[in-house]
């Protein structure tokens, strides 16, 4: 049997924003799911927003990161959207990558892979 990860669900505390900034940062669209819920689209893996910040089950989301082949225009773009850079670009092993927090209080990251 294969295991792959298939989706990803992000906890927000505001829905909106993070909608706002997925869309502005990498263009990405939605489908709705209801008044808490939004599927990310074109994200490269199936993605939800989970927007029901009352609900206490809901656990920390995980670290995405977002593959790029553009690492200092990725960090304009996430700045521009409104993101807030929580560490600054730094080589890791396979490449290069900076963390972030989206408006709605995700953590991410952005990584470029070694040339």
């Amino acid at each position: 049997m294969t295991y792959r990860i298939d989706y990803l669900e992000l906890p927000s505390s505001d829905s909106a924003a993070s909608r706002g900034f997925f869309a502005k940062a990498f263009g990405w669209s939605f489908t709705n799911y209801g008044p808490t819920y939004d599927a990310i689209n074109d994200a490269g893996i199936d993605t939800g927003i989970q927007g029901d910040a009352s609900d206490p089950s809901q656990p920390k989301a995980p670290l995405p990161i977002v593959r790029t082949n553009d690492l200092e225009q990725a960090e304009r773009d996430v700045v521009a959207a409104g993101g807030v850079i929580t560490l600054a670009p730094f080589d890791f092993p396979g490449g290069r990558r900076f963390h972030f927090r989206e408006p709605g209080g995700s953590e991410m990251a952005v990584w470029i892979a070694k040339e």
